[in-house]
């Protein structure tokens, strides 16, 4: 993790924004997905691959027997195949079909993406690109109904649908979504890691008391497996969605154990930040108590102090600026946090903690002050009457 002065700066003033799923790991959330080709596409056409072939000067060629078109375009002047500018093999069993997408350049078609793809592949992009962005319940019970294909590269694209959809519309397509294929993912050995914490955070919205138990118990499993540890977010999320009580508990709990590994309490933050996004004020109590087993913890104590100067919560501003002294706490990163939320928070002791710091470091405060100003939201101008 970079923890650079520039980079936590910059990423605790940014404005918030509206995220892809929360709980998604690795890079899925910049995946295209294939109804995402599709619709850059100007045409896109399913067939065979045929004649693989090399020129004189070793350029690579392949021809495509077009047997679907799903999107076509003038450019392919009712041809029916097309010269692919790539050598693909086509070797003893490997399977000719395959579907390709393409742009139209100076008139000529452009294939831009492709890959090998069944029968049922082409059944399921025609279904998904009728699809509606403005209708995402039906978008996500349909993908939601492709997470077990038995094609991997369907069930693929449809989590990568998930991946890439707000949790606003995963939390309005929850009513749709069926708890027991839920739990059955999860429970499969052969579901990929990366993906357990988007089901688990499903799991929640979906599931029932006994769901909680099933959550909690793999969260405290000790050692806890590395598939486990990945998705420890979505987990607790979903426990914390179905047993409210238990659930904030055990967060609070990690955010207060050194001990814990420190992507997994990393992690048990991110939960936290993403309900108190979710559910506004609703849990406020809950989230002060999370930032509160934290703020003793040098580690990762900037970032709840960070955490609660942008969400203006100031009930815990004499626990925040008490950190100041203790020994644990004197990383530049962290003594910055604290001047910017006393600098940012109301009252008169925050006024007294930053006076008494531009006594003995006159440089830090003026440092932070223009860093609040340098990433200060602009308020437009009001037009003269």
């Amino acid at each position: 993790m970079f923890r650079s002065a520039l980079v936590i700066i910059a990423v605790g003033l940014a404005a918030p924004h509206a995220a892809a799923c929360s709980f998604c790991e690795g890079n899925f959330r910049a995946r295209q997905t294939l109804r995402m080709h599709y619709m850059a596409a100007k045409a896109v056409f399913y067939g065979q691959l045929k004649n693989p072939r090399f020129d004189k000067d070793d350029n690579g060629f392949t021809d495509l027997h077009i047997t679907s078109i799903l999107k076509d375009d003038p450019a392919r002047a009712g041809r029916a195949a097309i010269v692919l500018r790539t050598y693909l093999p086509v070797v003893g069993n490997t399977p000719p079909d395959y579907l390709i997408f393409c742009s139209v350049a100076n008139g000529s078609l452009d294939p831009t993406f492709g890959l090998p793809a069944s029968a049922a592949i082409v059944d399921y992009l025609k279904a998904a690109a009728r699809l509606d962005d403005r209708d995402p319940v039906a978008k996500l019970t349909f993908f939601f109904k492709h997470l077990d294909s038995a094609d991997a590269t369907i069930a693929a694209d449809a989590f990568f649908e998930f991946a890439r959809a707000s949790d606003a519309d995963i939390l309005k397509a929850a009513k749709q979504l069926d708890a027991a294929k839920v739990r059955k993912l999860i429970a499969d050995p052969n579901t990929p890691p990366e993906r357990l914490g988007v089901y688990s955070f499903l799991l929640g919205v979906t599931g029932t008391a006994k769901d909680a138990a099933y959550l909690a118990a793999l969260l405290n499993q000790n050692p806890l497996p590395e598939r486990a540890s990945t998705a420890f977010g979505g987990l607790l999320a979903g426990y914390i969605l179905l047993a409210p009580k238990e659930g904030w508990s055990f967060a609070a709990g990690v955010l207060a154990d050194a001990k814990r590994p420190y992507s997994v309490r990393l992690s048990t933050l991110g939960t936290v930040r993403f309900l108190q996004a979710t559910r506004g004020t609703e849990n406020k109590a809950e989230v002060l108590a999370c930032c509160a087993a934290l703020l003793p913890h040098g580690d990762l104590a900037d970032q709840a102090v960070e955490d609660l100067r942008r969400w203006g919560y100031w009930d815990l501003t004499a626990d925040v600026l008490g950190q100041w002294a203790r020994p644990t706490h004197t990383a530049p990163i962290v003594r910055r946090s604290i001047v910017r939320y006393a600098l940012s928070a109301p009252g008169d002791e925050a006024k007294r903690f930053v006076a008494a710091v531009k006594q003995t470091d006159p440089k830090l405060v003026r440092t932070v002050e223009e860093s609040l100003e340098l990433f200060a939201p602009v308020v437009p101008a009001k037009k003269s009457p």
